[in-house]
């Protein structure tokens, strides 16, 4: 049966249906919805654009100029800054469009036979796990790809650092423990990388929408002004953090001097 109905929303999102042993969730559906959005605007916007810019051209070029600005600012080189563009340009808009698509109203309120047909993909914990896991893994192989696999690994388990150390002096020897300690250390930091970005635009996005549901009642078809320009404002702020972390923690893993001084 069909109506528009809405509940709050539970940590786990719901299963809509099952296609083999792969269940689809209602996240997983605004997922498909999202980049069929997507791919509607590549063909039918972006494939005509023209010398001279009309209104939507004008709009998207000006998004991705301060995407591209953004980005320049964080690394510091335009070089990077543009080897960077496509991967955080794709988080932003995704990010993005997937906080923003629950303030479309009535949206979120379909449901089939009392399940939620649509859910934001931000307050589902496993696209944001996902999303964090992908982005820090990403980083490491460019580390990688930078260092070597013994040079990275070398970031963590500093044992030439400890032998050097003790055979420069027993002081320096106990220093270099400290920093053996402090690269096991950084193991945890790794992990505590996704769980942070995962965490962090979770939490904010389905508590968002716990008290947008809380908050509104009855009026959850008739969107106040205030309420929509806070859930844009949040929605673009955490897309922006997300990105400028990620973007962050690219730099952190590549060998800037050493790059910059070959080119």
């Amino acid at each position: 049966m069909f109506r528009i109905h809405r509940e709050t929303s539970g940590v786990t999102p719901d299963t809509i249906l099952t296609i083999g042993d792969f269940k689809i969730a209602n996240s997983t559906l605004t997922s498909i919805l999202i980049l069929l959005i997507f791919i509607a605007i590549c063909f039918f916007i972006i494939r005509k654009y023209k010398i001279r810019a009309n209104k939507s051209q004008t709009m998207v070029e000006l998004l991705v100029e301060s995407m591209l600005d953004l980005i320049k600012q964080i690394t510091g080189s335009e070089k990077y800054a543009r080897a960077l563009f496509p991967l955080i340009a794709s988080l932003f808009i995704y990010i993005g469009f997937s906080n923003l698509i629950s303030i479309i109203p009535g949206l979120m309120s379909i449901t089939i036979d009392g399940v939620p047909l649509f859910r934001s993909p931000t307050s589902d914990f496993n696209t944001t796990f996902g999303l964090a896991l992908g982005s820090v893994v990403l980083t490491n192989i460019v580390s990688i790809n930078d260092w070597g696999f013994w040079g990275h690994l070398g970031k963590f388990f500093k044992f030439k650092d400890v032998y050097l150390g003790f055979k420069d002096g027993l002081k320096s020897g106990f220093m270099s423990i400290i920093d053996f300690a402090i690269g096991l250390l950084d193991i945890v930091g790794e992990l505590a990388k996704i769980v942070s970005l995962s965490l962090r635009l979770f939490g904010n996005m389905y508590a968002g929408e716990i008290l947008a549901t809380l908050i509104l009642g009855s009026l959850a078809y008739v969107i106040p002004i205030l309420w929509t320009s806070m859930s844009l404002l949040s929605g673009v702020i955490q897309a922006i953090v997300f990105g400028s972390l990620t973007t962050a923690y690219y730099m952190l893993a590549v060998k800037i001097k050493e790059e910059e001084g070959e080119t």
